[in-house]
């Protein structure tokens, strides 16, 4: 689907009065020279228009209509309607659109289909040709994108120091599906290799981890001799996941993330499920990254303390009923 196409189509129809007005307000104030042709405007009236400031031109063939100042979405639009319609904006600046991260350099990154890539050079855009699938692309906000696991390989091609960063934002925002990932990590390419690497630290088949915390809880419990738990086991009685479980000391060690869980539903929901833990006899702690990181003897205490008290509160429970 040409990126002309991707916003929400005007109220009005292409070549009536105004409708360029309109196509623009759907588009963050962006309009490209197609669109205007396809609004009834001639080449003659663009150039009217842009002498008398009303089109303000941003890239070959895209303008600004009546706005002096863009959003940053504006400006991601604009660099991909420069570029044609296969144009999808890629590898930072695609994972600021989806939150994973902010943009870096001074110039857009924006993949375009093979063949695709315009004669000529584009300022402030970097254009690189590849195949892209169905699979492969979003539409977020009305940008055409890479999709999120997609933009996360490419990330990791170019910028291997933050695949961390953007996998661990995938997870807070609830972007992240192992299916996806998998099958962008099927084909051998640049950052495939990086992730593999990651998911392979953080995300270990044996304790189905899915944060850094987690895989920093297992080693800490290692280091200080404690009985390794469960990790992520849904409890289907009680309709939750704990991060840690230890089933025999009816015990719970939860992760108090503030990047991860600030907002009200994330807090609510946490709240309700030491709760609902509690009610159905759980031990329920709870830890920061910075205390698990800083003060990891203060953590493997009350743990080791909870393990002990909870295991003789379950023994005593086991034997009153035997009475």
């Amino acid at each position: 689907m040409p990126a002309d196409s991707y916003i929400t189509p005007a109220p009005r129809s292409p070549g009536t009065p105004g409708s360029e007005v309109a196509i623009a307000a759907g588009q963050y104030g962006v309009i490209s020279r197609r669109q205007l042709a396809e609004a009834g405007v001639s080449a003659a009236a663009i150039g009217r228009w842009m002498r008398a400031g009303r089109l303000t031109r941003l890239h070959a063939g895209v303008y600004s209509l009546g706005h002096a100042v863009l959003v940053p979405d504006g400006r991601r639009l604009a660099a991909v309607l420069a570029c044609g319609p296969s144009g999808h904006l890629a590898e930072g600046d695609a994972g600021a659109v989806f939150g994973m991260c902010e943009s870096w350099g001074s110039r857009f990154s924006v993949v375009v289909a093979p063949g695709a890539a315009r004669r000529g050079r584009r300022p402030g855009i970097h254009v690189r040709e590849c195949v892209l699938t169905a699979a492969d692309v979003a539409v977020v906000r009305g940008i055409p994108v890479t999709g999120w696991a997609r933009t996360v390989v490419d990330i990791a091609a170019v910028r291997p120091e933050r695949t961390e960063e953007v996998i661990d934002a995938a997870i807070s925002l609830g972007l992240y599906d192992q299916e996806a990932m998998d099958r962008q990590l099927a084909t051998p390419r640049r950052g495939v290799g990086v992730v593999r690497a990651v998911l392979a630290e953080r995300h270990p088949e044996s304790h189905r981890t899915k944060s850094r915390w987690e895989a920093a809880m297992l080693r800490l419990l290692a280091t200080h001799q404690l009985p390794p738990p469960a990790v992520n086991v849904w409890l289907a009685d009680l309709r939750v996941e704990p991060d840690l479980l230890w089933a025999d000391a009816a015990l719970v060690v939860e992760w108090d993330s503030w990047t991860h869980h600030r907002t009200r539903s994330r807090f609510e929901s946490d709240r309700r499920k030491t709760i609902v833990l509690q009610t159905a006899g759980y031990t329920v702690l709870r830890f920061t990254w910075r205390q698990t990181r800083e003060e990891p003897e203060l953590v493997a205490a009350a743990i080791r303390s909870a393990l002990t008290a909870s295991r003789e509160r379950v023994r005593g429970r086991a034997v009153h009923r035997d009475r």
